[in-house]
């Protein structure tokens, strides 16, 4: 499943009370009905174990990976591939045509071989399955799932409650604004982050819009790094890079991408007419970890978020080092010695709990971040002092 291997892409959400190992038996009440109770076109949904769609073990043993439990929300349904649906229809509407011997069949008898044809083959037809992986952190009273979509969220979240007797609430920058600090995005100013005179005050306040802007402002020109959790971590952007405004002139959106989309005179510009970053690329790091992931503002989705270890680039010089003389020989260890100074954990696999804990620091981190534009947000006279850097860099990079 997507946890356990490759990239991570998530919602996360908070739990209005804690959880532990031995909830998992709320969702085992819940699991996945047999497929072979399909009818027709109906689906059917519930829980299943974290290995795949069909996994029953829904148990402590099972599900509980360090301080995670584990396990998926699945649907199954069955499906007659669409273009194989029509051509049956057709087909048989032919041979009802001929069999009557008319030009044109009427509606009714169209009807009737719709409908006969589409039970017939959902009859025989293999289920289908979709699957939401869900991983509750039992620390944080936190959850994160692969819920991505407003179908998906819609569907999860009540069948979550019914589970488990908790609504989760999604962390995006509105509910964030509110249990951060009791901040309601109504009640804020209206303020451009462009000097531009031929731009108006925005009609609404975006919050998430207005706090990555914020955050790329404040790595490009004042501070990469921040301190959380005792440790200095550091932040960086990448591309490709979507500005966006409703009510910008022009176009609503700009997407920045391929060479060098960071330092490209487009982006100067999409600021200067009033829009703001809704999605970028954003590396966090905490001692050697390195978590890169696309950052949607508007909801704080994040996707593709890469966990694993970068590869071991120990042997490469470091920037503007002298290169080693060394270099490139063949090493004079004995046959099958690991060379000097290699970390021999360099290709470990990371455990389940191990991807889940690095994807929770992200979500901490980011939420740390945002706390601290929240504070100057909140605060009238610490909001214009940040415009006005705001704008003369705005200014600076359209050209102006």
């Amino acid at each position: 499943m997507g946890f356990e291997s490759g990239t991570l892409s998530f919602h996360a959400f908070t739990l209005p009370r804690p959880l532990d190992p031995t909830d998992i038996a709320r969702f085992a009440a819940r699991a996945l009905p047999p497929v072979k109770t399909l009818t027709g076109d109906q689906p059917i949904h519930g829980w299943a174990g974290p290995l795949h769609a069909l996994d029953t073990d829904l148990t402590e043993e099972h599900c509980w990976r360090g301080d995670w439990l584990w396990f998926a929300h699945v649907t199954a349904r069955k499906q007659v591939p669409p273009s194989y649906l029509r051509a049956s229809i057709l087909a048989e509407l032919e041979i009802e045509r001929r069999a009557r011997d008319v030009e044109i069949l009427p509606r009714a008898a169209k009807t009737e071989v719709r409908e006969r044809v589409t039970e017939a083959l959902l009859h025989d037809a293999q289920p289908a399955f979709a699957s939401m992986e869900c991983a509750i952190d039992l620390r944080r009273q936190r959850l994160l799932a692969t819920a991505l979509n407003d179908k998906s969220l819609q569907l999860l979240c009540p069948f979550f409650r019914e589970t488990a007797g908790v609504m989760p609430a999604l962390v995006c920058p509105e509910t964030a604004a509110s249990r951060l600090r009791g901040i309601d995005p109504n009640a804020l100013d209206r303020l451009p982050l462009t000097p531009n005179p031929d731009c108006p005050a925005p009609t609404q306040v975006t919050l998430g819009a207005e706090f990555l802007t914020w955050l790329f402002h404040r790595w490009e020109r004042q501070n990469a790094t921040f301190d959380f959790q005792d440790t200095r971590c550091g932040l960086m952007f990448e591309g490709p890079l979507t500005f966006a405004a409703e009510d910008a002139p022009g176009c609503h959106e700009t997407l920045l991408r391929n060479g060098t989309p960071l330092d490209t005179p487009e982006l100067g510009t999409a600021l200067w007419n009033g829009k703001l970053l809704r999605r970028a690329k954003l590396t966090l790091t905490k001692n050697d970890w390195v978590l890169t992931a696309t950052l949607d503002a508007a909801t704080f989705a994040i996707r593709s978020l890469k966990v694993d270890p970068p590869k071991n680039q120990s042997a490469a010089p470091a920037p503007g080092a002298e290169p080693d003389a060394l270099q490139g020989l063949p090493s004079q260890n004995r046959p099958g010695a690991m060379p000097p100074h290699a970390d021999p954990d360099a290709k470990r696999k990371l455990t389940i709990d191990e991807r889940l804990d690095r994807a929770a620091f992200y979500v901490d981190a980011l939420l740390h971040l945002y706390q601290a534009f929240l504070d100057r947000r909140a605060d009238p006279a610490a909001w214009r002092a940040d415009l006005a850097t705001l704008h003369a860099w705005v200014a600076a990079r359209s050209g102006h």
